[in-house]
């Protein structure tokens, strides 16, 4: 019986060693189970942090326009995820992924600054992570978004030497192609996004890289190959909206290069596949007084909805009312605006027509007061449309013309040089002629010769020559003129400055600065410091006049003393102790007449014991 009590495998050679082998066995198992519990904990922690970056980003690397309500949602639950993952599982292998997903969700959510701050260090952070010149790229993309365009020009161009075949190469491409143009490099730009096409001519953002080097060569003055681009984008789009967008697009090329007559052909052929919207008229009642006589029925215009074909021939009517304009066509022009007017009114498209009615009128026929007026119709049929905000802007601008045109007194010569100056900046920069800016400038100088106003305005007409007719010879004459002829104004230095970034040599003997304002009376500038006096609480330091103070006294005649203040005011250093609370010392009172020397306080009463608190 015994014999069965014995344990199973006692007395078998070897029974021990099995056993303990099972038991080892069943230990690692349970070690190797939660450490595959724990792996999937924190890999699942990051699944689900990449998987709403990726549904915030529909897939992309980032946010390639702005991101919507929904995608700022997403990229904050991925931001969450990411932080718990860096929380409970700082060990994990995954936490420099974790990491940059969230300084990449930032980003999404319009914080690009807080982008670059995450991923300076990231390499020092973690200088063993594969994704460090991952982690570069998005600090060139945070870099651009926040318009710190050095940073993200200098990190773009490094993740490029180091990684020229990377996935990411191509969005680098394109996003150094807009920092060059934002930093006004355009031709630059233009090559980044070639290299981008060159190199990756199958790349999903092909599209969206051609419309950036179209949009690059037109701010380097290419308008042909632009508009080459936009044709080649054409052909793809994918709905009427879209082809429509680029035909536009087209006409902005043809616009920038003064090509009109092509710009008109152009949109008259598109026009006349777009259908003119219908109006419906009805009878208004003649029960009320004073409507007319049977016969005489008015119209009552209603417009159509502002969708598909006829708002697209709004929008060309508009653009072919700019382009007579453009040509100082002025009863074309109106007309044209006239329609869109007619056709849709209390709209968003009758606000800028009414707004280029105002703007042809102030810009082709010169009559300020009545496009004045117009101005201040565009709010009344649209406030929401930006045309309103700009109509308020030039009304404002027209106003202060007007009201230096009229100006009198005793600055009536300064008012009217600046009215001239504001007219002439007026037809230069808002209203892109810079002919009649220049005819504006030399009425400055016809009206104020061998003054100030007219060394100013020679330096202006070269500037205009130079940067937007390509006259140079012209405009360096004109600087020369003024060196030689306006010694002693701001305006020769002025001269001076420009020649000489130009490569002239002006020799110094010609230029004479301008006077120096005379100095203030010499009897405000020589102040005696009241003597040192000494108290109770020892010897009190000279008064100190600060730059600020000596404004504020109304006169101190030549040897006269400042007197000592009793309180402390601005502009005055008293650096003297407080008194303590239990002192019953009282000072006397100090003489504040100018042509007195101040009373020092009396000494104090030593026979007088302080009272105990």
């Amino acid at each position: 019986m015994s014999e069965l009590r014995e344990p199973m495998g006692q007395g078998t050679p070897g029974g021990s060693r099995v056993s303990l082998r099972a038991d080892t066995t069943f230990v690692l198992a349970g070690v190797f189970l939660l450490l595959a519990l724990s792996s999937c904990a924190y890999y699942n922690t990051f699944y689900l942090a990449k998987r709403y970056y990726d549904r915030a980003a529909g897939g992309a690397p980032y946010v390639l326009e702005k991101a919507d309500v929904a995608s700022a949602t997403n990229f904050g639950k991925s931001i969450d995820y990411s932080k718990k993952l860096l929380a409970l599982h700082p060990r994990s292998k995954w936490v420099d992924d974790a990491y940059l997903l969230w300084a990449r969700a930032l980003m999404g959510r319009e914080d690009p600054t807080q982008t670059m701050n995450m991923l300076r260090d990231f390499a020092a952070r973690y200088p063993q992570s594969p994704l460090k010149d991952e982690a570069l790229f998005y600090l060139g993309v945070g870099g651009r978004k926040a318009r710190k365009y050095a940073d993200a020009r200098s990190a773009l161009e490094e993740f490029l030497s180091r990684q020229p075949k990377h996935e990411l190469a191509p969005y680098a491409y394109m996003e150094l192609a807009r920092v060059l143009v934002a930093i006004e490099r355009p031709g630059e730009g233009t090559e980044a996004v070639t290299r981008m096409l060159e190199r990756f001519p199958g790349h999903k953002e092909r599209d969206r890289a051609l419309n950036l080097r179209a949009e690059a060569l037109l701010a380097a003055g290419d308008h042909a190959r632009a508009r080459t681009d936009y044709q080649q984008l054409g052909t793809r789009a994918q709905s009427d909206e879209e082809r429509f967008t680029l035909l536009l697009k087209e006409a902005d090329c043809l616009e920038r290069g003064r090509l009109y007559a092509d710009e008109l052909a152009l949109l008259r052929d598109a026009i006349s596949h777009e259908q003119e919207p219908q109006r419906q008229t009805a009878a208004a009642p003649t029960t009320t007084p004073g409507t007319p006589p049977q016969g005489a029925v008015p119209q009552v215009t209603q417009n159509v909805p502002l969708t598909g074909s006829p708002e697209r021939w709004g929008k060309l009517i508009l653009r072919i009312g700019t382009v007579h304009t453009l040509e100082s066509r002025k009863d074309d022009a109106l007309a044209a605006y006239r329609r869109v007017l007619d056709g849709f009114p209390q709209s968003v498209l009758a606000a800028e027509a009414q707004y280029r009615v105002a703007y042809t009128l102030e810009t082709v026929a010169d009559d300020l007061d009545r496009a004045r007026e117009e101005y201040g119709r565009v709010s009344k049929l649209s406030a929401t449309s930006p045309f309103s905000v700009q109509a308020s802007q030039r009304l404002v601008n027209l106003d202060r013309l007007a009201q230096f045109r009229t100006g009198g007194g005793t600055d009536s010569l300064e008012k009217k040089a600046e009215a001239g100056f504001m007219l002439a900046e007026l037809y230069l920069f808002q209203s892109e002629k810079p002919d009649r800016a220049l005819e504006e400038y030399q009425k400055i100088v016809e009206t104020f010769p061998g003054t100030p106003y007219a060394g100013k305005a020679l330096n202006a007409q070269a500037w205009v020559l130079r940067r937007k007719l390509d006259r140079a010879t012209e405009a360096d004459s004109l600087l020369w003129a003024v060196v030689h002829g306006y010694p002693k104004t701001e305006a020769q230095i002025h001269a001076r400055d420009y020649l000489e970034a130009l490569g002239h040599f002006v020799a110094d003997s010609l230029i004479q600065p301008p006077d120096a304002p005379p100095p203030p009376p010499p009897d405000t500038l020589r102040l005696t410091p009241p003597p040192a006096v000494t108290d109770s609480l020892g010897p009190r330091r000279p008064v100190v006049m600060s730059a600020d103070s000596l404004m504020r006294i109304p006169f101190i005649r030549a040897g006269d003393t400042v007197p000592t203040p009793s309180v402390p005011r601005p502009g005055l250093e008293d650096r003297r102790p407080p008194t303590p609370p239990d002192s019953t010392r009282v000072p006397a009172p100090v003489d504040t007449a100018r042509t007195q020397t101040p009373t020092p306080p009396a000494a104090p009463d030593t026979t007088r014991k302080r009272e105990e608190p």
